[in-house]
Parts: structure tokens; sequence; C-alpha cells
């Protein structure tokens, strides 16, 4: 069974790696294998309409290329609909050779190859989803307790300073640092570099994230790649966070859209922007965002799909269930928890890799509408 081709990680525990020579044999039961492809959907647009739509956050600025291909292959043998990631060429290179490898592990099984959407993630303006943390650690004393090191839940932060490759720009480290040494390098890329990408790979959606005082800055963006976007590709993702005046800010949004008939539309509720594996607190968040969100859009009659993002974990379904919006909401984003409890079952195997991956999307995937 081919797959999880050489990949190695820096992270928890510090200098913990993973060796699998390329061609080896990778051992994910046969009984995983067929779970996973027994909750893939027909495509991920059946996925959408049905209410079990899942997609997997790689993360903005994550450039981990070998660990995204890894977590790109378990969660399409778990059955994911959509995979969101940095607008990089490297990353998406990344993201459509995890997606191969799972399909090659299907194939092995005479299971039919399964295609999530490939998404890349934009931003309209500064935005916490796109930046790097940054600090020089020679100003750093030397005898600091270090406890950005201990809060960073990448083990990006060394003594050497901070690894592009390995930081999200959480942001955990900012508030931690007691002497306010590390800053966030935001970035925003052009119209004409995201244009580039989106022609020379085969991505199927984009996700503009956007804050309330960015109207401006979203028509602009908008002006400059929405035509190519409708023509070529199948999705187009918002992702905002709770604003007092949220119904204006997506009724402007989805005139400035105006994509009718020529592509879905995607809003999603980022309850917590960045906020990682925080537990059922962040979790409601994003449940009460997205209630607020479905009742806008009932009322207003904007069309779209309302999906889960910011806080979702593993207490998300039970949450949405008792706000009575399973099943109305299309489904749920999984990103800082997701990556969190692969990397912690990589330990183990990747067997408990994909077992783990399997048991978070089946309460989504199982949903049938009606039920």
């Amino acid at each position: 069974m081919m797959g999880l081709i050489g990949f190695s990680f820096g992270i928890d525990p510090p200098g913990f790696r993973i060796r699998v020579r390329p061609k080896a044999v990778c051992h994910y039961s046969s009984t995983l294998v067929e779970k996973g492809a027994g909750l893939a959907s027909a495509s991920p647009r059946d996925a959408l309409r049905e209410g079990r739509w899942v997609k997997l956050i790689c993360g903005a600025s994550m450039d981990d290329v070998p660990f995204v291909e890894t977590l790109c292959e378990i969660y399409t043998l778990a059955g994911v609909d959509c995979i969101d990631c940095a607008a990089d060429p490297a990353v998406v290179g990344a993201v459509l050779a995890g997606i191969e490898s799972a399909n090659g592990i299907l194939a092995a099984h005479n299971l039919r190859p399964t295609r999530p959407f490939v998404m890349v993630s934009v931003n309209d303006g500064e935005d916490p989803h796109f930046r790097k943390a940054v600090f020089d650690p020679l100003k750093c004393p030397a005898d600091c307790s270090r406890p950005c090191e201990r809060v960073c839940p990448t083990n990006a932060i060394s003594t050497a300073g901070v690894s592009e490759r390995l930081c999200y720009g959480c942001g955990r480290c900012l508030r931690s640092c007691p002497l306010g040494l590390i800053i966030a390098d935001t970035y925003v890329r052009s119209p004409e570099e995201m244009i580039k990408l989106l022609q020379n790979y085969p991505i199927d959606a984009i996700e503009i994230h956007t804050l309330p005082t960015h109207v401006d800055e979203f028509a602009t963006l908008w002006s400059s790649i929405g035509s190519w976007v409708l023509q070529e590709l199948k999705l187009v993702a918002v992702s905002f966070p709770d604003s007092d005046d949220l119904e204006e800010e997506i009724q402007v949004r989805s005139e400035v859209l105006n994509v009718g008939d020529r592509a879905d539309v995607i809003w999603q509720t980022d309850g917590q922007p960045m906020s990682g594996d925080v537990g059922r607190g962040m979790a409601a968040k994003s449940v009460r965002l997205a209630q607020k969100v479905l009742q806008l859009l009932e009322t207003l009659s904007i069309p779209g799909f309302v999906q889960l993002a910011g806080g979702t974990n593993d207490a998300t379904v039970e949450l949405m269930q008792k706000r009575a919006i399973y099943g109305k909401a299309a489904g749920v984003a999984f990103g800082g928890f997701a990556r969190k409890t692969t990397l912690n079952a990589l330990q183990i195997s990747p067997n408990h890799a994909l077992d783990s991956a399997i048991r978070l999307l089946e309460p989504i995937k199982a949903h049938r509408n009606g039920d």
C-alpha cells in the first residue's frame, strides 16, 4: 500500500520525526480505508447540498509542505470534501500530491477514487490568518524563561528565532513575550500573483478572508479577480468574524460578488479567528455565529451555504444539534484541531491518524437530509 512518502516534523516533542522511504508500505487497515471511502460523498457539491460538507483547513500561512502532503493524504482517505491551503505553489503541489497518494491507496483496495475540491485562501487586507511571528533572538535576555517556546503549538520557536516554515501565525507567542519583542509580520498577495497561481494549478475554489472594516478592500480585490474566478472556478467562499453590523456586511459582499448561478457561494462563519484547539467555549462561538448567519440569509434572501469555522472541534456537532442547525448549515471546516489531533496520532501510527480523522468527520458525513 503506497503512501506517507518521506515526511518529518520538528514538533511535539521537538525533533520528533517520521521517516518512510518512498514506495514503502504504510499500514492503514483495510477496514479503515473502506470506512473512509464509505463516508466520501459522490462529489463535493453533493456534500454541500446534503449538509455533509467537511473542509480541512491546512492553514492560510502553513508552509510545512511535508506535513501538508501527509495531512491531505489522511483526510482524503477519511472522505473530506474540500482542502483549503495557502495560495503558494509549493503548498498547493503538496495538497495535490496528498490527494494523489490517497487515491493510489484507494485503487489498491479496489475502491472508487475521490477528488476533494482544492481551495486557496486569500485576503483583502491585513488579516490574522496571513502573518508570521518574527523576533530578533539576540535581543532575548539570557535569563528569560522563554514562555514563547512553551505556548507555540508547532515548536516553531527556538534560540535561533522563529521557523517560517513551521509558524502558521496563531499569535500565541505575541501575547506571551514579557518584553513584547515578538511582532506579527503580515502580508497581502497581489491579485496578479493570485491569478498566476490559479492559472497554473487545478484549483477548484477560492476563499476570501475579510474583516468588517474591509468593505472597499473586498470590492477592489473582487474587481481584480472576480471575472476570472467565476469563469474558471466552481466555488467562492467568504470568511468573516462576527460584527455589530453583520447584516450589512453580508448584504454588501453578496452584492459585490454578484455570483448568480455561475458558482456556489459559502459563507464561512469564523467564530473565533485563529482560535486553535481551545475547547467547547470556542466551538460554541462558532455555532452561535452560524445560527445568526443562517437567519440573516433567510431574512435577506441571500443565496449561499453556511459553513462553520473558527473554533470548531469534536464538540461542534453536539452543539449544532442543541442549537438546531445540524443539517441546516452545509457543514464544518476543521483547522487547528484537525492538525493537532493528526500530529498526536501520527506519533503512534498512520493508522491511528486515519482513525482520528474518520472519527472527526463521521458525525457530519453521516447526516442525511431529513435526519
